[in-house]
């Protein structure tokens, strides 16, 4: 019995790894004495393995790629990081040489800068002490540069009144501090988009300031060598409704600001005028300034708002420009910004014909013969009333004509096909090419009352001319 219950539990030792041997195990006793067996219990100090041969290969190969994949991820993410750090260095590096190229190039040594002070008690400014208006913001601007068109080979004094059409002169712009900062901004913008840049000098003046400390009203004045340089002078000067003047009723200083500008050293003969206000003038006294702009055949071009301040008549804006072969022109608030667009005056363009007619009601005029000076194309442009806004304008139909000309033509605007200039008293036509004949010239009217209007009628030469037109006054 004892015998069998060894080997059963040898057996059962056997399946744990252990090995019973039942020789050395058990030790035999003298005969006649009780046997007490020993047993010896063997064990395997190498016990099975957690996993088997292909287990560990298993988990192995994972640890080993989780561990690759992380490592990869970590040198992507590293160099993702490194990519992001030159890129910006190089930025940083590429803006920073930008800003100290600008700074050199808009030192003007030959810049002028100037303010004029004004009291409110009259329109005549007086020239106070001359100090520097100083911009220490940097901007940055794109310029285009373009090939001269004009003649610059004959030297010309400032006071000089014998300059030519094709010959480089002065770019002047100005504009009212009643107007938006937007307005201005975009008008400016606008200008450059159309401008060809072919002007010897720029010049930015402001009118309608207020100094709200003394109630003394100033214009300032700026004129530079290039386009851009006159840029950052105008970002220091935007209008600031803490500046403008406060009373709606109280006249505009734009007649002002061009008395200025003759006042200045620089190229005054042939000169260009931009001028966009929101404020009328009270002053109704323009002989002057009409004797100086035609002495130095200077081209006036005056946009006004149709929701103007000050002055209740715009007929001394309007005088102005039709005695000097200008262009006044009426328009909504919102469409200031577009007018550079419209206006061959200021891109350049050469003009070629002008005449101002006076028409009422409906009917047709015979207006001057138009004598083409040469074969090419040409603008016609022309105002719809002598004031805004839109209200009696029905239709015009301006025809040109040459029995021996193919180019004969005309041009018809009603209140439906005028849509695209809104509340604008004013339209550009062409360019048309026309032979270089004398057109007879034709216009036909129809207003919606019998008010006399003057129109101004100018024609524009894409292609240079070596003459100035007469005035019609």
């Amino acid at each position: 019995m004892i015998s069998r219950i060894k080997n059963i539990y040898a057996e059962f030792q056997s399946r744990r790894g252990g090995i019973i041997n039942n020789d050395s195990a058990s030790v035999s006793s003298a005969p006649g004495t009780n046997e007490e067996p020993t047993t010896v219990e063997i064990i395997d100090t190498n016990p099975p393995s957690e996993f088997g041969l292909v287990d560990k290969q298993r988990h192995f190969g994972i640890l080993r790629y989780t561990v690759t994949n992380r490592f990869r991820k970590l040198l992507l993410i590293a160099l993702v990081n490194l990519v992001v750090v030159f890129a910006a260095l190089i930025i940083f590096v590429f803006f920073l040489i930008l800003h100290l190229n600008k700074k050199h190039e808009d030192i003007h040594i030959s810049s002028t800068s100037h303010n004029h002070l004004e009291t409110t008690t009259t329109s005549t400014p007086t020239t106070s002490a001359q100090t520097t208006k100083t911009d220490t913001t940097s901007h940055s601007y794109s310029c285009v540069t373009t090939t001269e068109l004009f003649d610059n080979t004959a030297a010309k004094s400032v006071d000089d009144t014998g300059c030519s059409p094709n010959q480089k002169s002065t770019f002047f712009f100005a504009y009212s501090y009643d107007l938006t900062i937007d307005q201005v901004l975009n008008t400016w913008q606008s200008i450059s988009n159309n401008s060809n840049f072919f002007f010897e000098k720029y010049a930015l003046g402001i009118f309608d300031m207020m100094n709200s400390n003394n109630n003394i009203t100033f214009s300032t004045f700026d004129s530079r060598d290039s386009f851009c340089g006159i840029y950052d002078t105008l970002l220091s000067g935007l209008p600031n409704s803490t500046e403008s003047l406060k009373d709606p009723s109280e006249g505009g200083g734009v007649l002002s600001i061009i008395d200025i500008f003759f006042f200045e050293d620089i190229t005054h003969c042939g000169a260009t005028l931009f001028i966009i206000t929101k404020r009328l003038p009270t002053d109704t006294s323009i002989s002057e300034l009409v004797s100086m702009l035609q002495k130095y055949h200077t081209y006036v071009t005056f946009v006004v708002s149709n929701n103007s301040f000050g002055g209740l008549s715009p007929e001394s804006l309007y005088r102005l420009a039709s005695e000097t072969n200008g262009l006044c022109i009426f328009t909504d608030d919102d469409r200031i910004q577009e007018t550079p667009t419209w206006l061959p005056s200021i891109w350049p363009s050469y003009l070629v014909y002008s005449f101002n007619a006076n028409v009422t009601n409906s009917g047709s005029v015979t207006l001057p013969i138009f004598n083409s000076p040469l074969v090419g194309c040409y603008y016609i442009c022309m105002t719809l009333q002598d004031h805004g806004s839109l209200d009696t304008f029905r239709m015009v139909k301006l025809t040109w004509y040459n029995a021996k000309s193919s180019k004969s033509g005309y041009f018809e605007e009603t209140v439906e096909s005028h849509a695209d200039y809104g509340n604008t008293t004013y339209v550009k036509k062409g360019p048309y090419t026309l032979d270089a004949v004398p057109y007879n010239m034709t216009l036909g009217f129809e207003y919606s009352d019998d008010k006399i209007k003057i129109l101004q009628i100018r024609i524009y030469s894409v292609s240079a001319v070596d003459f100035w037109v007469p005035y019609n006054n």
